[in-house]
Order: structure tokens, then sequence, then C-alpha cells
């Protein structure tokens, strides 16, 4: 429920900035991983690094239209599929630390 002295587009607007952030997540963990990439000569880890950037791109442009829309939503299969990217992320991470070793 909205305060009496909240502007009106704010859920909008925090809703934006939270995609936002979360497309960031992945695209600086994109990134990361490229650079684990090209130091330790990992090129599987290329495949990786620009699957994340994807998912990152993916959520921003997700993210954008959640922005655009007039009413803010429930959305649990995107919600199922950010967990599911998450997870992945997780293990590239995880992957990508056992290569710097």
């Amino acid at each position: 429920m909205r305060s009496p002295d909240e502007p009106p587009g704010a859920p909008r607007e925090r809703t934006g900035l939270a995609w936002q952030r979360s497309a960031f997540s992945f695209a600086a963990l994109g990134a990361i991983v490229l650079g684990v990439a090209a130091h330790r000569d990992a090129p599987g880890l290329l495949a990786v690094s620009a699957l994340l950037l994807a998912i990152g791109g993916a959520i921003w442009r997700h993210g954008h239209g959640a922005y655009e829309r007039v009413r803010v939503a429930a959305q649990p299969r995107t919600l199922g599929l950010i967990t599911a990217a998450t997870t992945l992320a997780a293990l590239a991470a995880g992957a990508t630390v056992l290569v710097r070793l």
C-alpha cells in the first residue's frame, strides 16, 4: 500500500530500478568471467560469459517493458526464469573460482 507522501509513480520506478540492478549484476558477472577466460586461457568460459551477458540484456529489456506498463503486477513465470538464471550464474561463478585456482 502506498504511503500518503509517496508519489504515484514510485512503485513503477522502484520496479524498473530493481530490474536494472539485476541486469547490471548479470552483465558485470559476465564481464568478470570473460576476464578470467582471457587471462587463464579457458575458452569454455567464453560461452558462459556470452550467456551471462545475454541474460543481462534480456533482463534489462524485460525491466524496461515492466517500467513502461501502466500497472505493476506479479510475474511468477518471469521470477521463475530469473531464479533459474541466478542459479546458473552462481554455478558459473563457482566454475570461475575453480578455474582461477
